[in-house]
């Protein structure tokens, strides 16, 4: 079966394998455009999977990114801007900084190397970009953030609680428990960011964890002002700083594992908003993608921890070229790091998300 779609010619039209299903996932995109709500590849291909449920299509069709190309072009469809950090670096400087660090890493086990770095998460913010027939009217966008301090070591095996970083004591949705009640390490300030005393605390009860279990470990950071911690001596945590300039290539957090954590919650965030569409709630444009502070936490938390059972820590370490030696343990090749082409595409798809 074929039918042509779209408005723009072509000697053979596209084929539609079924559709039934092609109609009305259209129909439902145009009912949910009409509302101004952002729509994104993996909300459309839910969608699409829910109908060949629903129609109990005889075609097993998988949605594959192909497929989705396929269905955009027969509908004229196009990622579109609703209107409304790589850092530059010497690549002497860079070279130099990794070796430096390898230097310092040889004499550390992975599991002792660790790495910690701070994000912002605007975590009640729609898509920047939207699938649509036509330029979509622009939604304020909605600020709201909070900060995560994110620590792992160099092969995944130790990922820390997070640090979260809010303006509000007591937020309203934490329902007049604590954080700690709540299972979470939170701390607040005027402008939910890292100061130089909530960091020296952290680092203080990193150390004294690391005490108590017999271990010295190294730790990575960049050298934010807020890190200063000359008047702290610790025992079992040796803190060093990233060169200037050279994190988004040589910190293995800026390197992909904040970017995956991140395309994490925004999946957690579009199924949210795909399930309030498919129960037929009463949305509007402006609210669709807001969840509370104490979602987002949630959220966050459990996406840190599914990072642990994925090979994602250890190959962003490995990216960096600071740890392993250059050695690829699994294949026992060697890994070039003169060019940082894989590590400055995550930096660039991690702009994109736009969190």
């Amino acid at each position: 079966m074929s039918e042509a779609y779209g408005d723009d010619k072509r000697r053979k039209p596209l084929e539609v394998t079924s559709l039934a299903l092609e109609q009305k996932l259209w129909a439902w995109i145009q009912c949910v455009e009409a509302q101004n709500v952002c729509l994104s590849r993996e909300l459309i291909r839910m969608k699409a999977q829910d109908l060949q449920k629903e129609l109990c299509d005889a075609w097993d069709l998988k949605f594959s990114d192909g497929w989705l190309s396929g269905f955009e072009r027969r509908h004229a469809l196009r990622c579109r801007q609703r209107h409304g950090e790589a850092a530059s670096a010497d690549s002497a400087a860079v070279y130099l900084g990794r070796q430096q660090l390898q230097d310092l890493t040889d004499e550390y086990a992975p599991q002792d190397i660790y790495n910690m770095d701070e994000t912002g998460l605007c975590y009640a913010m729609a898509p920047a970009r939207s699938i649509c027939t036509r330029g979509a009217r622009g939604v304020k966008k909605n600020k709201t953030r909070i900060t995560l301090a994110l620590t792992t070591n160099a092969d995944g095996s130790d990922a820390l609680p997070p640090l979260f970083l809010g303006r509000a004591k007591k937020p309203y949705c934490f329902k007049k428990r604590t954080a700690a009640q709540l299972g979470f390490n939170y701390r607040a300030n005027q402008k939910a960011w890292m100061t130089g005393h909530l960091f020296r605390e952290w680092l203080l009860n990193l150390d004294r964890d690391m005490r108590a279990s017999g271990r010295h470990i190294l730790l990575l950071v960049d050298n934010a002002s807020s890190h200063n911690s000359d008047e702290l001596v610790c025992t079992n945590v040796r803190l060093e700083f990233l060169s200037p300039n050279t994190t988004a290539f040589l910190q293995p957090m800026d390197a992909g594992i904040i970017a995956a954590f991140k395309r994490g919650y925004r999946r957690k965030q579009l199924r949210w908003v795909y399930d309030k569409i498919k129960r037929g709630e009463e949305i509007k444009s402006s609210n669709v993608y807001k969840v509370d502070q104490l979602q987002a936490m949630s959220w966050s938390k459990e996406i840190w921890q599914e990072l642990q059972s994925k090979d994602t820590i250890e190959n962003c370490f490995r990216h960096t070229g600071i740890v392993f030696n250059g050695v690829d343990e699994r294949g026992k090749e060697e890994m070039s790091y003169g060019q940082d082409v894989d590590v400055e595409d995550i930096i660039i798809r991690a702009a994109e998300l736009s969190l």
